[in-house]
């Protein structure tokens, strides 16, 4: 008796093979698109918070949507006016320029620094070996101060600059490893993006802020209005200096907004919760699709094993028993399906990683026990009918009847 529902499960094998296989498919489903999402953007957002700040200062209003911004915001004023105010408590102020490019077929955030400032976003991180800093001389981006500011500092060209007279250095990139790896792309190596062609100079470890740097007065003169303007300042705070009193008074001081740089993985998952939603409402449909379907098969073959239940109430097995036996076989079911599903789900996250490598699958721990649970009530969910509807059967109908 003991392993009659297994018994069962084994002399129907297509169907039970059928049922746990879409227990997976559902399972498999639910952890890999959640993995996908869920790290991709919280790799985003743990990059960020490698940078060796406190702060992140932007222009008024932007608030949340500060994560997928770019172009001008600020005047590069701020920083005097903040140092000025706040030398007590700053410890220094790394001004950005933040512009989409795409290279390996995606896009990207490119990060416009100065090379001097750069140690700043990468949190220590140091160049791989055989590669070296941007403009590492500045001698492009004075030459570009020199060429566009006037002695009272306004900027504006009168006439388009004539680039080939300017010193080398403006058109270089650093990149992460991992952008490295998934375009095959090597040190010296030169490449078209945003109508311009660039040379690789270094690689960086994966982890940095973003996966390109470049000149920030290059990314101010191609893709702004002013080499004076940035799209956001990162603010390093003195030890010991406390971030939000710091926040209210630097933004106090300029009228702009103000955030910690903690923060950012809030801003972006509430910037990105329509998705999950989505995300999380397609796994729900796929985890009932796949229940309904184990309730219709036990149901089926409740009516297909009319006779066999009826011979067990006549040699005295209870109501309770006969449910129990149903039950137990939907729960054998959903146990292979799910262990069969998680499987699945790190398979697939592997084969994301190989075929889009800048993408991250992240099967968490928590998401595997929230799987096992989604698994184990609609196991419940779903047999609760047949075995009821087993445990209904008229035993002295059904032995009438042949």
């Amino acid at each position: 008796m003991a392993f009659l529902p297994l018994a069962n499960l084994t002399h129907h094998k297509l169907a039970s093979v059928l049922n746990a296989f879409g227990i997976a498919i559902g399972i498999c489903m639910l952890l890999t698109l959640s993995g996908l999402a869920r790290g991709t953007l919280f790799e985003i957002s743990d990059r960020a918070q490698a940078a060796d700040a406190d702060l992140i200062v932007c222009p008024r209003g932007w608030g949340d949507s500060v994560t997928t911004r770019s172009g001008v915001g600020l005047w590069e004023s701020y920083k005097k006016l903040i140092n000025e105010e706040h030398s007590d408590i700053v410890e220094r102020i790394v001004p950005v320029f933040v512009w989409p490019i795409k290279l390996a077929g995606q896009d990207h955030r490119a990060t416009g620094v100065a090379p001097e400032m750069w140690h700043t976003l990468t949190g220590g991180r140091k160049l791989s070996e055989g590669g070296r800093l941007f403009d590492p001389d500045n001698k492009f981006a004075r030459w570009l101060e020199k060429e566009l500011l006037t002695e009272s500092d306004d900027d504006g060209p009168a006439e388009d600059l004539d680039l080939s007279k300017a010193p080398p250095g403006g058109f270089e990139l650093v990149i992460d490893e991992r952008l490295a790896a998934a375009g095959k792309f090597k040190v010296g190596q030169q490449v078209v993006s945003a109508n311009h062609t660039w040379t690789i100079v270094g690689t960086v470890p994966a982890g940095v802020i973003t996966r390109v740097f470049m000149p920030r007065r290059t990314a101010q003169y191609l893709f702004g209005d002013s080499i004076q303007r940035c799209t956001m300042m990162f603010v390093k705070l003195k030890p010991g200096c406390d971030v939000g009193p710091a926040a209210a008074a630097i933004k106090k001081t300029t009228d702009q907004d103000v955030m910690p740089l903690t923060a950012y993985k809030s801003m972006l998952t509430s910037k990105f919760e329509l998705m999950f939603g989505y995300i999380d409402t397609v796994n729900g449909v796929a985890l009932a699709i796949a229940f309904l379907f184990i309730m219709v098969t036990l149901y089926t073959m409740v009516l297909q094993r009319n006779r066999d239940i009826a011979i067990l109430k006549s040699s005295g097995a209870s109501n309770f028993f006969i449910m129990r036996q149903v039950m137990t076989e939907a729960g054998l079911l959903t146990l292979c399906g799910t262990i069969l599903g998680i499987a699945m789900a790190f398979g697939a996250g592997q084969l994301i990683a190989h075929i889009k490598p800048l993408y991250t699958v992240e099967i968490t721990p928590k998401w595997v026990l929230i799987a096992f649970g989604a698994a184990t009530s609609g196991a419940v969910l779903s047999s609760i009918y047949p075995a009821w509807r087993a445990s209904r059967v008229d035993m002295s109908q059904v032995l009438a009847q042949d």
